[in-house]
C-alpha cells in the first residue's frame, strides 16, 4: 500500500506544469571598445514553445561612456530565416546629462523592448551591432544582452 501511494504521488508531481521563467544572456564587450563591424549574436532560450515572449535588449555602461545615446542595428531572425531589421536609438542620458538607467557606483543599465509578443519560431536568433555615426569603436560599454520574458 505504501508503494502504491508513493507511486501515485510521484506520477502526480511529475505531471505538474513547471513554471516558465525569464532567461537572460549577456556578453562582455571588449575593454578596447566595441567596433562597428563586430556583430553580437544571441540565441534566445524559451521554456514553452506554445507561449509568446517579449525580448528586451539591455546595455550596461560605465560613467565614462562619452555619449548620451547608443545607436544599434538589430536583426531578429525567425526559424524560416526571415529577417526583421530595425535601427534603435537608445537614450542613455536626459537633456541635462544625467544617466537614465538604473545602477550603482559607476555602472548603469538601460533596456529597450526589441520584439514583443513573439513566438519562439519568430525569433530564433538576435544579431546586434553598434551603428554610431562617426565612431568606429565605442568605449565605456561593459555588457550587452537580451532578456526573454514570457507574456
Amino acid at each position: 500500500m505504501t508503494i502504491l501511494i508513493a507511486a501515485v504521488m510521484f506520477i502526480m508531481t511529475s505531471c505538474e506544469r513547471k513554471p516558465v521563467m525569464a532567461h537572460a544572456r549577456f556578453v562582455h564587450l571588449p575593454l578596447a571598445g566595441w567596433q562597428q563591424g563586430m556583430p553580437l549574436t544571441f540565441l534566445p532560450e524559451y521554456d514553452d514553445s506554445t507561449l509568446t515572449y517579449d525580448i528586451t535588449l539591455a546595455i550596461r555602461h560605465e560613467e565614462s561612456y562619452r555619449y548620451s545615446n547608443l545607436a544599434l542595428g538589430v536583426d531578429v531572425i525567425s526559424a524560416d530565416s526571415t529577417v526583421n531589421s530595425r535601427q534603435i536609438d537608445m537614450r542613455l542620458a536626459d537633456g541635462y546629462g544625467n544617466w537614465t538607467g538604473g545602477g550603482f557606483g559607476t555602472l548603469y543599465q538601460d533596456k529597450i523592448l526589441i520584439a514583443g509578443d513573439v513566438k519562439p519560431s519568430e525569433a530564433r536568433s538576435v544579431v546586434v551591432w553598434q551603428s554610431m555615426q562617426g565612431c568606429d569603436t565605442l568605449r565605456g560599454l561593459v555588457n550587452l544582452g537580451i532578456i526573454v520574458t514570457p507574456r
